[in-house]
């Protein structure tokens, strides 16, 4: 079981959280889950920095032109992990002395970041491996060397023989490291405002002339440059740019449902990007003319069915699916997602301000509560198989601001193992501050009476 553990990270005082299938977090503005989140993506990808490393090593015998004989992979990746540390959470000078991060992968395979003392009172940035941890990747590490040697020999040789090692090896390093980080999946990050992302992505090159962009929007942006051509002949034929004899869905009912949602069919023809509208085909509304709504969900579903289409098991985490999306749409987009969740075997990551997302999340978890009990049947009748998240396959916990959180955490857990669901009265409070406006209106009403 994957665990975080944040301390005096910005606004999260104290936060621990063993990460499911499915996670939520709902919470005010400055609360801390945009921090939670780059904190879990932060960990999750030293994993892909010791794979890049461990090939690096293998292809050239260096790192970054550096001779690797004598230096290890923790010192080798140390620059290249503060430097992301710093585009995340600042310089260290700017945070909390007592900062402390947390992430479990396994039982005895850990990494922790905190704050030390160096010369002169500063404090600088350090990620310790757990003991085991060291020494599997250091154990690698050395397979690795030998296996460059083994790879110059072949080269003198036979290219074509040396081609064919060295792919069997680069998907061998990969594979090891997963395992030893008991960890397969890849991590992708789908953030907030991704109207505007949309909007700008054509004027890509002369945007970031003018805007300095995050690490995690850049990011993002690079990887819909990388999935966008998949889309030149529309949603309903993007899966003939991913060929397969057999998925585990059906690439047309999958599309169908996000025309539906997105209300047009995308395309990426001859550099523009429109939708065609089922009703008047004839005449596409590029992206720029399309709601704001359209605008904000168009990449969080376009990447996550190039996801399913390239059979990709990942960890996405997303921000605020639900921004500019009617009630209804934001059942439907949360459904996708969980299908993509499970037909992929994946796992996902969400941040919202929307309590319909919880609700809707909450029946989908009760209906899996309900089949493992032997309900499948009447369960299914009500909801298709992939839209059902499976018992003790959820997380979801509300945030509080330091108003709330006196003490020492600053979340609440809001499953209730007694029910079975997620304690809905925790999530709503702006209800009952509704509610009480309006009876003091009407007392003032009835007193004119």
């Amino acid at each position: 079981m994957q665990k975080i553990c944040i301390r005096n990270n910005g606004p999260v005082k104290a936060f621990e959280m063993e990460i499911e299938k499915f996670n939520l977090l709902i919470g005010e503005q400055a609360t801390g889950k945009s921090t939670i989140a780059k904190s879990i993506y932060f960990f999750r990808n030293i994993k892909t920095k010791v794979i890049s490393y461990l090939s690096q090593v293998y292809d050239a015998g260096s790192y970054n032109n550096i001779p690797q004989e004598s230096v290890r992979f923790d010192k080798a990746i140390k620059t290249e992990l503060k430097d992301v540390f710093i585009k995340l959470f600042g310089y260290s000078w700017d945070l909390n002395p007592e900062f402390y991060m947390k992430y479990d992968y396994a039982d005895e395979i850990w990494i922790k970041t905190e704050l030390r003392k160096g010369s002169k009172s500063k404090r600088y940035i350090s990620v310790t491996y757990s003991p085991r941890l060291m020494n599997e990747i250091k154990k690698l590490q050395d397979e690795v060397t030998e296996l460059h040697q083994d790879y110059i020999r072949t080269m003198a040789s036979s290219f074509a023989l040396a081609n064919e090692e060295a792919k069997r090896n680069r998907n061998m390093i990969k594979t090891k490291v997963c395992k030893i980080f008991c960890d397969d999946e890849e991590t992708y990050y789908i953030p907030a405002g991704r109207a505007l992302l949309t909007v700008l992505s054509e004027s890509r090159a002369s945007m970031n002339s003018i805007v300095n962009l995050d690490l995690i929007t850049e990011t993002f942006m690079t990887l819909i440059d990388m999935v966008r051509p998949g889309f030149k002949q529309g949603v309903k034929k993007a899966h003939l740019q991913y060929p397969s004899e057999k998925r585990k869905f059906d690439v047309n009912v999958i599309s169908d449902f996000i025309i539906n949602i997105e209300k047009g069919e995308y395309f990426f023809s001859g550099g523009r990007e429109f939708l065609k509208i089922k009703e008047d085909p004839e005449h596409p509304v590029a992206i720029n003319f399309a709601s704001s709504g359209q605008q904000e969900i168009l990449w969080l579903l376009n990447f996550v069915y190039i996801l399913m289409l390239n059979q990709e098991k990942a960890f996405v985490i997303i921000e605020e699916p639900e921004t500019h999306i009617y009630p209804l749409l934001q059942k439907k987009i949360m459904e996708f997602i969980t299908i993509f969740a499970n037909v992929q075997e994946s796992r996902v990551f969400i941040t919202t301000h929307s309590p319909y997302i919880l609700n809707v999340m909450n029946n989908l978890y009760y209906a899996g509560i309900l089949a493992d009990e032997g309900k499948e049947k009447q369960v299914y009748e009500v909801l298709k198989k992939n839209v059902v998240i499976q018992k003790r396959k959820l997380a979801a916990y509300k945030l509080l601001n330091f108003r709330e959180s006196p003490g020492e955490k600053n979340s609440i857990n809001l499953l209730d193992d007694e029910s079975r669901e997620i304690r809905a009265g925790l999530i709503d409070d702006v209800s009952s501050q509704i509610n009480e406006d309006y009876t003091a209106l009407y007392d003032i009403e009835l007193e004119d009476e």
